[in-house]
């Protein structure tokens, strides 16, 4: 999947690529001192780590002895995935802001490599390593504040079909201002046209003011064990390696996070102690989440850093921000970062009864200024919605409250594409209108019939049957539906009782949830309102009525 970039990336899209893997939180760390590999091993979920330290060079640029390194991180996926084909090189970039303990802000940078899409050359009997050049520069108006070309080079591996994540990493020191990131990524092994892309980015770290450092989203962390270049306040630090806006799928049971900030001592609000306050909100209405909100108390002599997190199990599915905010100790706000993120959670819906909190200004049903309108497109929706949606609903309509209306509506549509509610609406509203032209009688509009019920929740029918007409049956349809989520040939019977109404009424289906009838065929066998005892009258006749030998299923 590509997604499109904000207008301010955490990400350059050098090339997005679907990241086939996540990894879990990682179990103690191993150090070999001689080795100096560190090595992270969890057989349970079949994943092995491996972090390689291969290289510690001086920043030129750097008169505090900050140190630029580079690093792998090796994520083996020991199941059957496979890129084989996927030969162009592809990488994904992300940046974080700091400061140092003398105040000198830097900038830490993370590529990270997709392995079946680096050419290998063999080094060795059945040993392989590939190579990535990289030019990075870092531009101040116009002037390089930093130039690196380096030859980052993968580990010796003996499979190149195994799906491998690397990552390299480097700390440049710089000072407060507007920078550009240019990058050229060229795979040596290959004649494919190297990659270039660039993007912006500020440094405004005031001399003795508050400040927060950039939000560093973790896909795992651990307690470290020794010094290593991935140490921060004492733990070790994976970002993660998310494309575009972080993403958090069912498979994401939790949103970790790693932020310093600085200079509390030094303004008179927070040097005596202060909260650190971080909640998630709904990214439109800033409403905080219910049971998503936690506050610490700091004093002066703490360490300004903090790593901590959601469990997002119940969470459901909408964007969202994650707040981080620094309180006084009497809970009056000093400072706030905010950190957008998008939650989908098949398992888990949003209750009708907190539709409120998420309705904002700019939403699409304010639109919708007449009552009688709302209230018919809140009618249309009784197909597919669920039990507890459509009590709710009724609640709506009964009460007849416009703003109440605009408030499911909107949570209704919110529920099901928390991206862009309207056009999942409008989308619908389409196969409404359908169901209006085709199904609509004198009386019931096209949604409320049995026909326009089931258009709109299971979509088209594959095949409609119509009867022929003969004196001994009424007018009936017969829908098929070859697959309707996992099942397959699922037929519904329409029979249309009062000739020329158009309202035809569901009879029959073999669909696990709808009507069931086993005795339909009397329903059909009608003479002008009156029933045929198919078993006992002689005045019946065999009928042809062509119908599928599976309708009894």
């Amino acid at each position: 999947m590509r997604r499109e970039r904000d207008s301010n990336p955490r990400y350059i899209a050098v090339r997005w690529f679907s990241r086939p893997v996540h990894s879990t939180t990682l179990p103690s760390l191993l150090f070999d001192s001689d080795a100096n590999v560190i090595v992270f091993s969890k057989l349970q979920t079949k994943k092995r780590l491996i972090l390689h330290q291969i290289k510690k060079k001086q920043n030129i640029l750097n008169t505090r002895d900050m140190r630029s390194c580079s690093l792998y991180i090796i994520l083996f996926l020991l199941s059957s995935f496979n890129l084989l084909n996927a030969k162009n090189l592809q990488a994904n970039f992300q940046y974080f802001t700091f400061q140092n303990m003398e105040s000198m802000p830097y900038v830490e940078t993370y590529f990270s490599f997709l392995s079946t899409q680096i050419h290998y050359k063999k080094v060795a009997d059945n040993s392989f390593q590939g190579e990535v050049l990289i030019e990075l520069s870092i531009k101040n108006d116009q002037e390089t504040s930093h130039f690196d070309k380096y030859l980052f080079k993968t580990p010796i591996i003996t499979d190149t079909l195994v799906a491998q994540v690397f990552i390299d990493k480097q700390i440049y020191g710089l000072v407060n201002g507007d920078y550009e990131f240019e990058i050229i990524l060229t795979d040596p092994n290959s004649d494919a046209v190297p990659l270039k892309s660039s993007t912006t980015f500020s440094i405004d770290y005031k001399e003795n003011k508050i400040a927060f450092s950039d939000v560093m989203i973790l896909e795992s962390f651990t307690l470290s064990q020794n010094k290593s270049i991935l140490n921060k306040s004492g733990y070790d630090l994976i970002p993660s390696f998310d494309e575009g806006a972080y993403f958090l799928d069912d498979s994401n049971t939790r949103l970790d996070f790693y932020v310093e900030w600085y200079n509390t001592q030094r303004d008179s609000a927070t040097s005596n102690g202060y909260l650190l306050n971080y909640y998630i909100e709904n990214e439109q209405s800033h409403t905080p989440i219910t049971g998503f909100n936690s506050i610490k108390r700091k004093t002066k002599e703490k360490q300004r850093a903090f790593l901590g997190g959601f469990d997002i199990s119940d969470l459901v599915s909408g964007n969202y921000n994650l707040v981080i905010a620094l309180l006084d100790r009497e809970g009056k706000g000093v400072l706030q970062k905010r950190v957008f993120f998008q939650r989908r959670n098949s398992s888990t819906e949003m209750k009708p009864q907190d539709y409120a909190s998420i309705l904002n200004n700019s939403s699409f049903v304010h639109k919708f200024e007449v009552i009688e309108q709302l209230a018919e497109h809140i009618s249309s929706l009784l197909p597919i919605a669920t039990q507890r949606e459509w009590q709710f609903a009724s609640n709506q309509l009964k009460n007849w409250d416009l703003n109440q209306m605009k408030q499911f509506f909107h949570g209704f549509w919110y529920n099901r594409n928390p991206i862009d509610p309207e056009t999942e609406w409008l989308n619908y509203l389409n196969g409404v209108t359908k169901a209006t032209g085709l199904y609509s009688t004198i009386n019931v509009k096209g949604f409320a019939t049995d026909r326009g019920r089931v258009f709109l929740k299971y979509g088209p029918p594959n095949d409609i049957e119509n009867s022929v007409y003969d004196k001994y049956t009424l007018p009936y349809q017969i829908w098929t539906y070859y697959k309707i989520d996992q099942r397959t040939n699922k037929i519904f019977i329409f029979v249309e009782n009062a000739l020329g109404t158009n309202d035809y009424e569901l009879i029959h289906s073999t669909l696990q949830g709808e009507k069931y009838n086993k005795n339909w065929k009397n329903w059909i066998y009608r003479e002008r309102g009156s029933v045929k005892d198919l078993d006992n009258n002689d005045d019946n006749r065999e009928i042809d009525l062509n119908l599928k030998d599976n309708l009894d299923d």
